[in-house]
């Protein structure tokens, strides 16, 4: 891609694209040529690993008996501001992407305080408890996955794929960075459903 095209892709301007590749150059990450800069995506995929955590105003942990799916359909039917976008990330979008592991948790992404209680949720002490961890952050980039990738399926509303990966790896244990594994290989081989 050209300078032009990631700064229009991305909303930033031209010098910084300058600025940022040159350091992701440095670290291995990305190189130039005549048609532009060429990511090196395992390395990309590394770097976001090591050096990217999204900035969390609020936590609040939600429970609820029913199947994780179905939650989450409830939720994004609860009625909130056009101006308030969620996006479900681990376990769940994973498992509706590239499917691996029965999802057991899922992390919202909201850009402001959500109350669940009108969906038929309770709270919970903690994240041992919860099925729904609610991550409130003003980054609305979470919210729309790059135009190569869905945005929702089966009516749940999905943050980018990658940032799913990178909370498989947050969530941890064994069978999520298996997971982690899987979808990582199905970014990489573009065989996730557009």
């Amino acid at each position: 891609m050209s300078g032009a095209h990631i700064a229009r892709s991305v909303g930033i301007t031209q010098p910084r694209v300058v600025q940022v590749m040159a350091m992701l150059s440095e670290l291995g990450a990305v190189t130039s040529g005549p048609a532009g800069f060429r990511g090196e995506r395992e390395r990309l995929f590394t770097l976001y690993l090591e050096r990217t955590k999204p900035r969390v105003s609020a936590v609040s942990y939600w429970y609820s008996t029913r199947p994780l799916h179905e939650q989450a359909k409830a939720i994004a039917g609860i009625r909130r501001p056009k101006d308030h976008p969620i996006g479900f990330s681990a376990d769940l979008g994973p498992d509706l992407l590239a499917p691996w592991r029965h999802p057991t948790t899922a992390i919202l992404y909201s850009t402001a305080d959500l109350d669940l209680r009108p969906a038929g949720y309770v709270t919970a002490e903690g994240s041992a408890d919860a099925s729904v961890v609610v991550r409130t952050v003003a980054d609305r980039r979470l919210y729309g996955p790059s135009e190569r990738w869905p945005t929702q399926v089966d009516a749940v509303p999905l943050v980018d794929p990658i940032q799913q990966w990178w909370d498989l790896h947050d969530l941890g244990g064994a069978d999520r960075v298996e997971a982690a594994d899987h979808l990582r290989r199905a970014i990489l081989d573009l065989r996730l459903p557009t």
